[in-house]
């Protein structure tokens, strides 16, 4: 009984001890398990810190990247409203020359027409009527001649007004594109940024990237088209390519004219009588336009008699530098006319007004401005008129694919980044273990740097399925130029060879 009294006792008293060294352990246990919690707790909160402020740069380096791209893209959409104001105003000269041009040669048509009724009219019987129509030509001939006295002062002011507004246009457009793009564009990153995160930058490999990368804009992806020029109007002077800008130019201008200033023709056949108006209105050798009006009669004769042509009006205008007595015949191109590559055919000069009336045609060279009722022939060039100016377009081959990857147009990437302490991690805050102890996290990243790239591109788009868009006349997808406004931004891909270079000089020690 003592035995078993007496191992009892003693298991009484060793099971406070057990359980006392229980409880010892759970605590250290768990000590080491709020300290693993807290670290978790911490390198969360740093990890979240850090993602947090690279969304953050992405979003602004994205932005950036965006804008310089919408930025471009104005610019080249300015570029082309200035070289469509400048064709329209272009066109508006061609008509003013035409009107002037026109009404000389009516004016001319009515004099002669009045003076055959006179002689007409002395015929026996049917003089009368001769007569009568004598009266309405010498009306004609007298409104004509008032017109012609008010609208030619108009008509100079006009075409000096208009010239100086190319010459301004050209010099924005050149403005725009060589300079003031280039500029905005790094200040319109630089803002984004700014604006986006404050403490962001773009830095020294980021400025000198976006910088080649706008002067690349235009010398990848633009010419500088040089207008030939010449003393008094006549031939110009320059080099193949210089003459096939030009030419490109002065078709895109041709093709714009009205129906009046192109073509001047109409028939009126009565039989064995048959009345001819011919006319048209070109620009000769980049720096002059030129307008021939000519009204002819022709009397068919049966056979073996020849047809009877008679000049019976004739008149033309000119758009020049200066008087330099410019000839209207035989045109440019030795009177081969102009060569549209849009039609792919060759158009006689001045409506191929020769062919139709050659008589006519050739008496406005030695009188343009009615010298029938005392014009003198200097009155119909209107002076002041220095032609085309130069311009910029797309390179040949480039912008031709809206999808087309970097060869659709121009890509400008943004390149920004902040001083990882900017992140608000625990060890730049002092939240975490003092800095050099043991359980001090450190944040670890290249040149103690967060980065974010992005990049995006300007693209030509005109839509070939919207009505109000397309190309109503052929329907045709157009190529990129710089005479329609269809630039867009949009983001894309940052190229392979732009991520390499920056890499290599992240990886060199390059911020």
């Amino acid at each position: 009984m003592r035995t078993q009294f007496a191992e009892t006792r003693f298991r009484r008293q060793l099971r406070p001890v057990a359980r006392g060294a229980a409880a010892g352990q759970a605590m250290v246990l768990g000590l080491v398990l709020i300290l693993v919690l807290c670290v978790g707790v911490v390198v969360l909160f740093d990890t979240g810190q850090v993602v947090n402020k690279k969304v953050q740069l992405t979003n602004a380096s994205d932005a950036a990247a965006y804008s310089v791209a919408a930025q471009q893209a104005r610019a080249f959409n300015f570029a082309a409203y200035m070289n469509r104001g400048r064709v329209a105003n272009e066109v508006t000269i061609a008509q003013t020359i035409s009107v002037y041009s026109w009404m000389n040669q009516m004016h001319t048509t009515s004099i002669t027409m009045r003076t055959a009724m006179d002689v007409l009219s002395a015929i026996p019987y049917v003089g009368v009527i001769f007569k009568a129509l004598s009266a309405v030509f010498k009306v004609a001939e007298k409104v004509f001649k008032a017109s012609r006295k008010a609208y030619n002062p108009v008509a100079q002011a006009s075409v000096r007004v208009l010239d100086e507004l190319n010459g301004a246009f050209a010099m924005a457009a050149t403005s725009v594109i060589e300079g003031v793009a280039r500029i905005d564009g790094y200040k319109t990153a630089n803002d984004v940024v700014k604006a986006n995160v404050a403490d962001a930058e773009i830095g020294v490999v980021g400025k000198g990237v976006l910088v080649a990368q706008l002067f690349a804009a235009e010398s990848k992806y633009l010419d500088t088209f040089r207008i030939p020029r010449s003393g008094n109007g006549g031939p110009a002077t320059g080099s193949t390519q210089q003459r096939a800008g030009a030419d490109r130019y002065r078709n895109v201008v041709m093709q714009s004219r009205d129906g009046f200033s192109s073509d001047r023709h109409e028939t009126v056949d009565l039989w064995l009588i048959k009345f001819t108006a011919a006319g048209g209105t070109d620009q000769v050798e980049y720096s002059r336009w030129a307008a021939v009006d000519t009204m002819g009669l022709e009397v068919n004769l049966p056979w073996p008699l020849d047809d009877i042509d008679m000049p019976l009006g004739w008149g033309g205008a000119q758009a020049v530098p200066s008087y330099r007595n410019q000839r209207f015949m035989p045109g440019f191109a030795n009177g081969r006319g102009w060569y549209s590559e849009y039609d792919r055919v060759r158009n006689g000069p001045y409506g191929d007004s020769a062919r139709k009336n050659r008589w006519p045609s050739r008496m406005v060279d030695g009188d343009a401005n009615v010298a029938l009722d005392g014009g003198q022939h200097k009155k119909a060039y209107f002076t002041g008129y220095n032609g085309l100016r130069n311009y910029h377009d797309v390179k040949k081959g480039k912008a031709t694919d809206p999808d087309g990857g970097e060869n659709a147009g121009p890509i400008f990437t943004v390149y920004a980044d902040t001083a990882i302490a900017n992140a608000r991690t625990s060890s730049s805050t002092g939240i975490g273990a003092p800095a050099g102890s043991r359980m001090a996290l450190q944040d670890k990243a290249q040149n103690n740097k967060l980065a974010a790239l992005s990049s995006a591109q300007v693209y030509f788009n005109r839509p070939p399925n919207y009505d109000l868009f397309r190309r109503k006349k052929d329907d045709k997808l157009e190529m990129g130029n710089l005479f329609s406004p269809y630039w867009q931004a949009r983001l894309v891909d940052t190229p392979t060879a732009t991520k390499t270079a920056l890499l290599a000089a992240g990886a060199a020690g390059f911020n």
